[in-house]
C-alpha cells in the first residue's frame, strides 16, 4: 500500500488552524513533537503539506478524527479539547508515548507517513472523566491522557484545565461533592432552626460526620435552591453543581422525622427523600440554568435506587463504589451490593456516573494490588451505560502514593477506551518508567497480584493486616533483592528509550519501592522489625538490624 502522506526529516509542513488560545496550543503541541520526531518546523511555503485543525460539533463529546486527504491531513475534534486530542493521538501514531509528567517517549524516525485513505474517528463512552492521582494534575498531562475532570476543593480545581488547554468538565460552587453542609451551614442555622436537620433518635441533630438535613422540611429546600442558584450565577461557565449529602461516619444519618419517614418507607429506600429533594431542586432551577446537570450522590444510605421517583432528566447520580477490591465488580459477591445498585440505577437513570475507589486510603503506600480488577469494572460501567466516571486516588500526600503513576496511566487509557491492551501497556509503561529495573519491578507486582487471588480486601486496611500472613520471612527476603537488583539495574541503564536518564528510572525504583518499605514498617518486619532492648541500669539501649 502506498502511503499518500509522508514527511521527511527536516522538511516543513503547513498548520492551518481556527482563530483561539485553545487551536493555538494544539499547533504549538503539534509542531513541537513533528519536531522532536523528525526536525520537521513550520513552513511559510503554500506547496508544502498541510495539517488542517479543525472542529465538527455534531461528533460526539470529545471525539476527535483522523483523516488523509490528498497531501493534507485533517485532524478534527467535537471541540478544541478533541482537536488536542487528536494532535496527541497523531503523535501516537508516530511512535510518541505519554506515560507520566516526567516520562515521555518520542522516537526519531526517518520519515513520518500515514497510510493512503487513513480515516479514523475515536470516542469514548464515557463523557466525564476524571482521575484523582497527584500525578494528573498538570494541566497537558492531563490532556495527552484525555482526563476532562477539574476536581473541585475549597473552591480550588486540583487540575486547572484552561481554555488554552481546551477547559474541562468542571463543579459550580465551592465543592463538587458533600455540599448540604456547605448550603445549609449548622453554625448559621442549627441553634434557631434544628428543625432544618436530621431528626436521629428522636433528636435533631447537625453533629459533622453524622447527620444530615431534614430534606422534607420546605425551608430546607427554598434555601439550598437560593444556595445553588447563587453558586451558578457565579459560575456561569459550570456545567455540574452538586447537590450532595454530608460525608458520614454511620450509614444512618439520614433524618427519621414522621414526614422523612413516610417518604422513604413509600420509596422502599431511604434515597426516595434524597431524590425527590434533588429532583426539587432541580426543576426549580432548569428555567434559569437549562444546561446544567444537577449532581448527587448514592452513597452510603443513599446506594439502593428508590422504587418510584425516577431522577429528573437534568439529575445525575453518582453512584459510589464499595465491596471488595481484589476482586472485579461484577465477579464478587462482596461486591454484590455495588454490583445490583448500579444495575438498578442504569435503568431509572439517564445520566450515571460512577465514584470509584482505587487506593488503599488508610495507608496510601500500602501494597494494593487492584490491577487485575481495573478492566473489568470500567467495562461493566460501560455496559451499565455509566456516562462519567471519577477515579479517586491518592490526591493529597506525596508525589504518587503506591504506583500512582501506572494506575493513572492504565485508567486514563481505559476511561478513553474499555478495550485498551493492559497488559501491553504496562509492559511499555514499566520499561519507559523503570528502564533496566522494570523486570524486577514486574516480578514484584506478579507476586503481590498472585497472593491476593483468593484474598478479599476492602479500601481501608493497614498493610500489616493484609500482608503480613501472606508473606513469609524467605519471601521478604526475596523482595528485598527484587528492590535491590531493580534499583541497580535501572541506576546502571540497561535498555532505556531515548531521552529518559537512568538516573529518572532509578529514582522511579526508589519511590514506587517505598511501598514494600512502607509494609515492612508497618508489619515491624525486616529492618524494622522489633528491636532488641538491653536494661542496663538506667538507660535502654535499642539496636536494630538492617538488611540490604
Amino acid at each position: 500500500m502506498s502511503n499518500s502522506w509522508t514527511l521527511q526529516r527536516d522538511t516543513a509542513v503547513r498548520v492551518l488552524r481556527p482563530e483561539g488560545a485553545v487551536y493555538e496550543t494544539a499547533a504549538a503541541q503539534l509542531l513541537h513533537y513533528l519536531n522532536a520526531l523528525c526536525g520537521i518546523t513550520e513552513a511559510r511555503s503554500q506547496s508544502a503539506p498541510a495539517i488542517i485543525l479543525r472542529t465538527d460539533p455534531s461528533m460526539p463529546p470529545d471525539a476527535f478524527r483522523l483523516v488523509v486527504r490528498g497531501n493534507d491531513l485533517h485532524l478534527v475534534g467535537q471541540n478544541g479539547r478533541g482537536v488536542l486530542y487528536a494532535v496527541f493521538a497523531l503523535a501516537e501514531r508516530f511512535g510518541c508515548r505519554f506515560f507520566a509528567h516526567d516520562t515521555e517517549v518520542i522516537p526519531h524516525p526517518a520519515e513520518l507517513s500515514l497510510p493512503d485513505g487513513l480515516d479514523v474517528t475515536e470516542a469514548s463512552p464515557f463523557a466525564y472523566r476524571d482521575l484523582y492521582w497527584i500525578g494528573t494534575t498538570d494541566p497537558l498531562t492531563a490532556v495527552k491522557l484525555r482526563i476532562n475532570g477539574t476536581g473541585l476543593q475549597s473552591g480550588q480545581h486540583i487540575r486547572h484545565l484552561t481554555a488554552e488547554v481546551g477547559g474541562g468538565i468542571g463543579y459550580a460552587g465551592p465543592h463538587f461533592v458533600h455540599t448540604f453542609d456547605l448550603l445549609l451551614p449548622p453554625e448559621k442555622y442549627f441553634a434557631e432552626h434544628p428543625e432544618y436537620y436530621a431528626l436521629i433518635d428522636g433528636k435533631r441533630t447537625a453533629k459533622h460526620l453524622y447527620s444530615q438535613p431534614c430534606l422534607s422540611n420546605p425551608d430546607v429546600l427554598r434555601i439550598m435552591i437560593e444556595g445553588i442558584r447563587s453558586w451558578l450565577r457565579d459560575n456561569p461557565e459550570a456545567r455540574l453543581v452538586s447537590v450532595s449529602q454530608n460525608d458520614s461516619f454511620v450509614i444512618g444519618s439520614y433524618c427519621t422525622c414522621p414526614a422523612c419517614r413516610a417518604v422513604n418507607e413509600e420509596e422502599g429506600a431511604p434515597s426516595g427523600s434524597l431524590i425527590r429533594f434533588v429532583n426539587a431542586v432541580a426543576e426549580a432551577l432548569e428555567p434559569e440554568f437549562p444546561e446544567v446537570t444537577f449532581d448527587t450522590l448514592a452513597y452510603q444510605y443513599s446506594t439502593q435506587p428508590p422504587k418510584l421517583t425516577h431522577p429528573r432528566h437534568n439529575v445525575a447520580i453518582r453512584m459510589c463504589t464499595g465491596g471488595c477490591s481484589s476482586h472485579p465488580i461484577s465477579d464478587c459477591a462482596n461486591n454484590a451490593g455495588s454490583a445490583d445498585a448500579i444495575r438498578g440505577w442504569s435503568q431509572i437513570c439517564r445520566q450515571l456516573y460512577i465514584w470509584d475507589y482505587t487506593t488503599d486510603f488508610a495507608q496510601y503506600l500500602n501494597p494494593y494490588p487492584n490491577f487485575q480488577t481495573l478492566q473489568d469494572n470500567i467495562r461493566f460501567f460501560r455496559d451499565h451505560n455509566v456516562c462519567g466516571v471519577f477515579e479517586q486516588g491518592n490526591y493529597n500526600e506525596g508525589l504518587s502514593g503506591e504506583f500512582g503513576e501506572l494506575r493513572a496511566y492504565l485508567l486514563a487509557n481505559l476511561l478513553w477506551n474499555p478495550e485498551f491492551d493492559v497488559e501491553s501497556g504496562t509492559e511499555s509503561f514499566l520499561n519507559a518508567y523503570y528502564g533496566g529495573g522494570a523486570p524486577y519491578v514486574r516480578q514484584y507486582l506478579t507476586f503481590i497480584r498472585d497472593k491476593v487471588r483468593d484474598v478479599h480486601f476492602n479500601l481501608v486496611i493497614s498493610a500489616a493486616a493484609l500482608w503480613n500472613d501472606l508473606i513469609s520471612d524467605e519471601e521478604l527476603t526475596m523482595l528485598d533483592r527484587l528492590w535491590a537488583d531493580a534499583y541497580r539495574a535501572a541506576r546502571e541503564g540497561g535498555d532505556v528509550p531515548d531521552g529518559i536518564s537512568s538516573a529518572l528510572c532509578a529514582a522511579h525504583v526508589e519511590r514506587s519501592g517505598l511501598c514494600h518499605r512502607w509494609f515492612k514498617l508497618d508489619a515491624k518486619r525486616g529492618e524494622f522489625s522489633y528491636p532488641a532492648i538491653i536494661a542496663d541500669q538506667n538507660h535502654l539501649y535499642i539496636t536494630y538490624t538492617w538488611r540490604r
